[in-house]
């Protein structure tokens, strides 16, 4: 895989997407989630670029740009991470490209390389099958155990006040992208990021960041994440928390689902 290439794609997407910023119309689609022609137009390119250069992979989208193969590798694409963000305004919203192998060689986790690109900050981060995990070309430091105080840092989902149960010592922010909230714990801005169920487009590319600087990500339920049970497409059956494997267990503690 040529990751100058993938982080060229990325850029390019982002710029398709910039085009369409704060010009907006959003459709509600399943699940009332939004979905806008940025969505749809920077999948498409995405799309077709894989198509071309890896003729032989597998492709699943977010917006349902899907393509099959017996090929061992899947790319997971999610056009615009954060699509209510970008819908609003604000700027934590990006590219997701993740690679991952579907008969993994060895390890727990079939995530080998991603791109996850942030147009209106101008932030790259990547990792390729065999190199660092970089920020806009600098390596990210393996992640520590954090500091539990009155600054610690857990993102959430925007829905984190209705849902969850959170008896977290620290602040809690909804940045509104799933895949910004895994590489905040990644680059140790935040201690901690508590994920609602999701797909395998939103965790591919920076799942294989945090897992490279030595991050973790297990269900609520304590149980570990199976990657390779979400390349079908189905959404996750219940939440997730990432964090450095030492701070993982306290975070189990702290955060629950709410009584319904």
């Amino acid at each position: 895989m040529d990751i100058a290439l993938i982080r060229q794609w990325a850029e390019e997407a982002g710029e398709v997407a910039l085009a369409r910023f704060r010009y907006v119309r959003p459709q509600l689609k399943e699940g009332d989630e939004l979905v806008t022609l940025a969505d749809r137009e920077v999948e498409a390119y995405l799309v077709e670029r894989v198509r071309a250069t890896y003729p032989g992979h597998a492709i699943i989208g977010e917006e349902g740009g899907a393509h099959q193969s017996q090929g061992d590798c899947l790319w997971a694409i999610d056009p615009i991470d954060g699509t209510r963000a970008f819908v609003s305004g604000l700027p934590v919203w990006g590219v997701s490209i993740g690679l991952l192998a579907r008969r993994p060689a060895s390890g727990p986790s079939p995530c080998s390389a991603g791109v996850f690109y942030m147009p209106l900050l101008r932030e790259m981060y990547h990792v390729d099958v065999r190199g660092d995990a970089c920020w806009n070309g600098r390596p990210l430091t393996p992640i520590k155990p954090g500091t539990w105080d009155a600054n610690a840092l857990l993102c959430v989902p925007a829905d984190a006040h209705r849902a969850y149960d959170i008896r977290f010592q620290g602040i809690t922010r909804a940045m509104g992208s799933t895949a910004a909230n895994l590489i905040y714990v990644a680059r140790g801005s935040a201690l901690g990021a508590l994920i609602a169920p999701v797909h395998i487009w939103d965790l591919a590319a920076a799942l294989a960041i945090l897992e490279r600087v030595g991050g973790e990500v297990r269900y609520l339920s304590g149980r570990p994440v199976d990657v390779g049970a979400l390349m079908d497409g189905r959404r996750a059956a219940e939440p997730m928390l990432a964090a450095a494997p030492a701070d993982l267990a306290r975070f189990l503690e702290q955060v629950r689902l709410k009584e319904k």
